[in-house]
């Protein structure tokens, strides 16, 4: 990876540009930035968000774009995740939480760069499919 990394740098959430599938409060943003840096350990990511409840978010993870799973924290739904470039500009998602598949998702960078698109889907308890589509502005 080179340090031109189309995924580095400061995303803060469009919510005009996003949209969240039966969602309730407290899982939709109000507000979010996922700051993203690339070291020797991969790419890690930070999120900050203000839920929908007034409520603060955070999250964090580094790993590398291999299709192995990672450590994610910060998120109770959510333990690991594996992260695989499908091309230039798209990475296949997929969360597991003790060790079985609960999410799938789909991160994808404009071709100018300047917008990073989120889809994620999973199942509630109940069997509710939920999910969100998420644009961030590059900042």
């Amino acid at each position: 990876m080179a340090e031109t990394h189309p995924i580095v740098g400061t995303w803060v959430l469009n919510l005009a540009k996003s949209g969240f599938m039966n969602e309730p409060t407290p899982f939709s943003y109000r507000s979010c930035t996922r700051t993203i840096t690339h070291g020797p350990d991969g790419i890690t990511t930070k999120v900050n968000a203000i839920l929908a409840d007034g409520s603060p978010f955070a999250e964090e993870m580094t790993f590398k774009e291999d299709g192995e799973y990672y450590p994610h924290l910060g998120n109770d739904m959510i333990d690991t995740m594996a992260v695989a470039q499908v091309d230039a500009n798209t990475w296949k998602l997929t969360a597991k939480k003790d060790d079985k598949v609960v999410g799938i998702g789909t991160r994808t960078i404009s071709p100018d760069g300047k917008i990073l698109r989120m889809t994620f889907v999973y199942p509630d308890v109940n069997g509710i499919l939920r999910g969100h589509v998420t644009a961030y502005d590059k900042q």
